[in-house]
């Protein structure tokens, strides 16, 4: 069962936020101050952290920093959430964090925000039709892919490269509007189409908050046919 931490000095928040992800397969741990949050996540090695960016001991990007800085090999989530000052979004802009998230919280947003982080399907994510080139590279090999579709957490690829399940790429393309992205990605989905064509579902990994923010804009401005995935 994945462990979620979410920290906020607000109860309302702390309550508001734990009955949204409750029930959907997280073991859940609060905390108003930052102190309890990094000895809880000592113990137990949290999954993702919600943060709010106001703690009873400090700032929720000066919390982002005391847990990268203790971590080595990997990093975990930190998503931090804020009013919609400029003040406060310049602050997380320039912290570690891996996702912001700007109050009123949309609930639909939320769970789609976790769920890009956390590998497990929930809430509904926005699948978008994103016809352009995709060039990729797996360990020194580059090649090049066509991309069919995108939503807020991967991308649907065709590539004549035989790509395994679980294997990991590093993608570049151009979003609609010259926003040009680079993420990695794992390959969670294989399957082929009548004309024989190979098609890999590719999951986004580390996405930069700059490029989240322009393919979270892009999605949302596609007002033609949709699909959604996940529950």
């Amino acid at each position: 069962m994945k462990q979620v931490l979410i920290a906020s000095a607000s109860k309302v928040f702390l309550k508001r936020n734990s009955n949204l992800l409750r029930g959907r397969g997280f073991q859940l741990f609060t905390t108003t101050n930052g102190a309890d949050a990094l000895k809880m996540h000592d113990e137990y090695g949290f999954d993702l952290i919600l943060a709010d960016l106001r703690l009873d001991d400090m700032s929720g990007c000066t919390l982002c920093t005391l847990v990268h800085k203790n971590e080595t090999t990997h990093h975990t989530p930190i998503i931090l959430i804020c009013h919609n000052l400029s003040g406060s979004i310049e602050r997380i802009e320039q912290s570690c964090a891996s996702a912001m998230l700007l109050k009123p919280v949309d609930p639909i947003k939320l769970l789609e925000t976790v769920g890009s982080f956390i590998d497990t399907h929930i809430g509904r994510s926005k699948r978008v039709v994103l016809k352009v080139k995709v060039t990729s590279k797996k360990s020194d090999l580059e090649f090049l892919c066509t991309s069919h579709d995108i939503s807020n957490s991967g991308m649907l690829l065709e590539t004549e490269y035989h790509l395994a399940l679980g294997s990991r790429i590093v993608c570049h393309f151009t979003l609609p509007g010259s926003a040009r992205i680079e993420t990695e990605g794992e390959v969670i989905r294989f399957m082929t189409t009548v004309e024989c064509e190979n098609l890999y579902g590719i999951k986004f990994i580390g996405l930069s908050m700059a490029h989240r923010a322009a393919i979270d804009g892009y999605v949302a401005s596609i007002d033609g046919p949709v699909s959604f995935i996940g529950k």
